[in-house]
C-alpha cells in the first residue's frame, strides 16, 4: 500500500466486525478500523481481540487501524496489535507529542498518520511533522472545534460553513510541504445521504492543497472519488494554457486576458497527467 497516494480512506467500527469485508469492498483507496471513537469503553478489549482474529488472515498491508491515544488505558495493547503484518500504517488520534510518536514507530515498525485536532498539536506541528515515523497529517475538525470551544457544528439544516477552519487547514498544508510529507487528507465530511455537498467540501480542500478526504460511509466513497478527478472545465482549461505555451515555447503569454507563466503551465500539465493516470 503507498501511503502516499491514498487519497479517500473509509473508517469502519472495529466493533462491528460484520461491517469489514463490506467497507474493504467500498472501492475506499484504504480501510481505517477503528478502536477509538468509534468503540464504547466497555467494547475496547473485546473489539480489539476480534479484530486480531480477523487480521491474522489478511494479507501484509492490507489495512489502516485507529488506536487509541497514548494516555488511554487501551494504548498499550493497541500498540502490541499494530505489530500485525497486516497493518500498513497507524492512525494516531489527538497526536501532540513528537516523541512518543517517534517511540510508537520505533515500537511498531509502522508509518505514522497522526491526526491533528487540538490547540497544543497546532502550536508543535512542525515538530510533530518532523517525528520519526510520521507520513502524513490528517485533519481532525471536530475535536479541534471542541478543543476552541467553537460554534461548530451547526445544527441540522443550517449550512456548514467552514471558513473557520481555513487558517488550521493551511497549516496544514504548509507544515506537509515543508517537511516532504504527502499532502494531508482533510477531516470527515458528517452528512451521510449529501453527494453534492460532499463533492463540494472534497473540491474545496483539494483547492487548498489537500490530497484527500477521509470518509464515514461506504455511500461517500463514490461522490468523494469523483470530486478528486479534474471537472472538464479544469481539463478544457489545461488544454489552452499547454497549447499556448507550445505557440510561444514556454514564454509568458496571455491566454483569454489572463497572463499565464511558468507555474501556471506546470498546473496545467500537473492536470493532464491527473486525467491521465484515470
Amino acid at each position: 500500500m503507498d501511503i502516499n497516494a491514498l487519497q479517500t480512506l473509509l473508517f469502519v467500527p472495529a466493533n462491528r466486525p460484520e461491517r469489514y469485508e463490506k467497507a474493504l469492498n467500498a472501492g475506499a483507496d484504504a480501510v481505517i478500523v477503528d478502536l477509538e471513537d468509534a468503540v464504547p469503553a466497555a467494547e475496547k478489549d473485546g473489539a480489539r481481540a476480534t479484530l486480531a482474529g480477523w487480521l491474522d488472515a489478511r494479507p501484509p498491508a492490507s489495512v489502516l487501524v485507529r488506536i487509541n491515544g497514548t494516555g488511554s488505558p487501551w494504548f498499550t495493547q493497541d500498540t502490541l496489535l499494530c505489530r500485525s503484518p497486516a497493518i500498513a500504517a497507524i492512525v494516531v488520534p489527538k497526536a501532540e507529542d513528537p516523541q512518543a510518536l517517534a517511540e510508537l514507530a520505533n515500537l511498531t515498525d509502522k508509518p505514522l498518520l497522526p491526526f491533528i485536532e487540538s490547540a497544543l498539536a497546532f502550536a508543535r506541528l512542525d515538530e510533530i511533522a518532523a517525528a520519526t515515523g510520521v507520513r502524513r497529517l490528517l485533519f481532525g475538525k471536530l475535536d479541534l472545534a471542541l478543543d476552541l470551544g467553537m460554534d461548530y457544528p451547526p445544527p441540522e439544516g443550517e449550512p456548514h460553513d467552514e471558513s473557520a477552519f481555513l487558517f488550521a487547514r493551511s497549516q496544514l498544508v504548509m507544515a506537509s510541504r515543508a517537511h516532504g510529507l504527502a499532502a494531508p487528507l482533510d477531516a470527515i465530511y458528517t452528512a451521510i445521504n449529501d453527494p453534492e455537498g460532499l463533492m463540494h467540501y472534497a473540491r474545496q480542500a483539494m483547492k487548498l492543497g489537500f490530497g484527500g478526504v477521509l470518509l464515514i460511509h461506504p455511500r461517500q466513497v463514490t461522490p468523494a472519488h469523483r470530486a478528486m478527478v479534474p471537472t472538464q472545465a479544469q481539463v478544457a482549461w489545461a488544454r489552452r494554457i499547454l497549447e499556448a505555451e507550445q505557440r510561444v515555447n514556454g514564454a509568458v503569454v496571455a491566454v483569454r486576458g489572463n497572463m499565464v507563466d511558468a507555474p501556471v503551465m506546470a498546473r496545467a500539465r500537473r492536470i493532464l497527467q491527473q486525467v491521465a493516470q484515470e
